[in-house]
């Protein structure tokens, strides 16, 4: 097949994924060209007569025009969106169904809400990671820690992070743009053993950290976060793709439990889910305790991984949909 791939228009971790997915599809024998949407709809409709494809597939669809949207839905050539942001904004992302032929979501109650609408081809289908790049590695002290989260401040992770930090002495280190104002209040009331990297971290070196961590912390983004575009109220079900990525660095982790979740990984043999903040302090308190027990869990995460969970999963999944029977 010739794909003819609509990029995001995010930068940051969104380079990382898209370079995977045109890797993916080449791998699996296909012709991949990105599009990104610096162009207008005169190059897409330039590069859509010289390269003839058989599938054009959208990244997101967050940043897409109006007028490249009524392009794609009235061209003959099979269209797919893969929404990458579910069910955040889904305010945005409800009115993009109608403008493609297939539907793919991260989330399953994305799906639910997205075949409650009448779209007759809605799939699920999470993001996968790169065990070449996610992988396990030896790394320097700057990187070690008890506990490490990966991620932006949302409202969950702050109440979670400041109850450990009264409750107990482990050495926890916060990746991620947006913890500095909280940073400096904990230092003024609180003796900490807190390293913070106030900034956003490519994932080439958020593997260090996922190494040097005894627990990573995976606490998802809470679906009614002010910042989210969610009128409807939309509960995720499914585990983001830090999941993937922290379990391909053999990295042992605590994840706050999603319905999902047993679909992905086997609960206790790979990966351990919490229900509140009492229970993750019994668990981190346990685990930390019981090295061998955690190595092997991190090891069996891994295999998972490399068995299920990769992009070139994801990209072979997606093929089978949208391929004539």
């Amino acid at each position: 097949m010739k794909i003819l791939f609509i990029t995001s228009g995010f930068r940051a971790v969104y380079y990382f994924f898209e370079r995977s997915i045109v890797e993916a599809f080449q791998n699996a024998g296909h012709y991949c060209e990105p599009f990104t949407l610096k162009n207008d709809l005169n190059a897409l409709k330039l590069k859509e007569q010289s390269l003839q494809p058989d599938l054009i597939l959208a990244m997101a669809g967050l940043k897409i025009s109006k007028p490249i949207l009524d392009f794609l839905k009235q061209t003959k050539v099979k269209s797919a969106i893969w929404m990458t942001e579910d069910p955040y904004y889904m305010d945005w992302t409800l009115p993009l169904i109608t403008f493609f032929d297939c539907i793919f979501t991260i989330d399953q109650a994305a799906v639910e809400q997205y075949k409650r609408l009448g779209h007759p081809y809605v799939y699920h289908l999470p993001l996968g990671t790169d065990p070449e790049m996610f992988h396990s590695i030896l790394v320097s002290e700057e990187f070690t820690s008890d506990i490490c989260l990966v991620g932006v401040p949302y409202s969950n992770r702050i109440e979670l992070i400041e109850f450990l930090l009264k409750r107990t002495d482990y050495h926890i280190q916060i990746v991620g743009r947006g913890w500095g104002k909280h940073n400096n209040e904990w230092n003024k009331n609180l003796n900490l053993d807190l390293d913070l990297v106030n900034a956003w971290v490519k994932p080439e070196t958020v593997v260090n950290y996922y190494n040097g961590s005894k627990i990573v912390l995976n606490i998802h983004r809470p679906s009614d976060e002010k910042y989210n575009k969610n009128r409807l109220g939309i509960i995720a079900k499914s585990i983001n793709n830090r999941t993937f990525d922290a379990a391909s660095c053999e990295a042992f982790q605590l994840i706050d439990s999603k319905e999902e979740l047993v679909d992905h990984f086997e609960e206790g043999k790979e990966i351990v889910s919490f229900e509140d903040k009492n229970d993750l302090l019994e668990k981190i308190h346990y685990y930390i305790a019981h090295d061998e027990e955690r190595k092997q869990m991190a090891i069996e995460a891994r295999k998972r991984v490399l068995t299920s969970h990769t992009f070139q999963h994801r990209i072979d999944h997606l093929l089978v949909k949208v391929q004539p029977t």
